[in-house]
């Protein structure tokens, strides 16, 4: 027996050791995974490492008021945090009663900086969401409101944006305003978070008009450079791809994306997405998968939902 065949079989026992329900041919490293034997092929050019584009697709919800914390509190799978004690954003989703996610969202603790209403005292909050999902959020949290003592608004699109910045390379991504060698800076940024939903997602930012000296420095790219890359991170986002009352937040990988506390009490929505976390039958997960027409890969890649190709069939 020569030592490369002892080394395999020995690494396929470890592995099947591990994992039981790999079968032997799946571990065989000569197997190929093409679907045609024999073939393989490059991967096209990456996306940019590094750089920085406005979210067009995306939108702002402000909630503030007395009672706004403990009103998001017992409607989001996340732990609320309160503006004294965290300035942070962070992932987190709204489900209905059955435990589907109705909408992933970003929230920032936070007063709106055009925040008119109320006392300056009272805790308020952003929240970013699908901008095709806006309209839809704000009735779902108009029909919780009851007597709360809170106001909301949709924040128009001219008034706050909302950005992605990102650097594979190097700490480009700060927000600091210290003078760092990268070419990629942000100064006096008023809400922002890192992107906890897979690595090399980089950091969330909130702009406003009236904020004074705040400039990107760095290269900028449309939103949809940014949807190519974190569907390459087979990060799921919106409606068109985390289907509103359909699917469990630990099917769109949630769980593994820093949107559900499981030490949190109560929430519409948590009896399930609790009871699925305990039993660990998870029966789908998104994960991302490339696939090429012809022997070569494109020469560039490019984010069109409406593309369609035919899956050849099984032999």
């Amino acid at each position: 027996m020569t030592g490369s065949l002892r080394s395999l079989i020995t690494s396929n026992a470890v592995a099947l050791r591990q994992n039981p329900y790999l079968c032997k041919t799946c571990l065989n490293a000569q197997r190929s995974f093409s679907s045609a034997p024999g073939v393989t092929s490059a991967l096209p050019p990456a996306p940019p490492s590094a750089g920085f584009a406005r979210l067009t697709n995306r939108a702002l919800l402000s909630v503030h008021g007395r009672d706004a914390t403990h009103f998001l509190q017992g409607l989001t799978t996340s732990n609320i945090k309160t503006p004294s004690t965290s300035t942070a954003g962070y992932y987190s989703a709204f489900l209905n009663a059955q435990g589907r996610v109705l909408y992933d969202v970003f929230i920032y603790p936070g007063k709106n900086p055009t925040q008119t209403q109320g006392s300056p005292e009272d805790p308020g909050y952003l929240i970013d969401v699908d901008k095709a999902q806006a309209n839809a959020l704000w009735t779902h949290l108009k029909k919780f409101k009851l007597r709360a003592k809170l106001n909301m608004r949709i924040i128009d699109p001219e008034e706050g944006a909302v950005w992605a910045i990102w650097d594979d390379e190097g700490t480009s991504t700060s927000t600091s305003t210290s003078t760092s060698t990268s070419d990629f800076k942000l100064e006096q940024p008023s809400f922002d978070c890192p992107d906890p939903r897979a690595p090399g997602m980089g950091r969330r930012i909130i702009t406003f008009q009236n904020q004074a000296g705040l400039q990107f420095s760095g290269t900028e790219y449309s939103t949809s450079t940014y949807d190519l890359r974190r569907i390459l991170r087979g990060v799921p986002q919106g409606r068109d791809e985390i289907i509103s009352g359909d699917a469990l937040p630990q099917e769109s990988n949630m769980d593994h994306m820093s949107a559900i506390d499981f030490r949190k009490g109560c929430y519409v929505g948590q009896e399930l997405t609790i009871r699925t976390h305990h039993t660990g039958v998870v029966r789908k997960r998104i994960l991302p998968v490339q696939m090429y027409q012809g022997d070569k890969p494109p020469e560039e890649l490019k984010y069109d939902p409406d593309t369609l190709m035919e899956i050849p069939e099984a032999a």
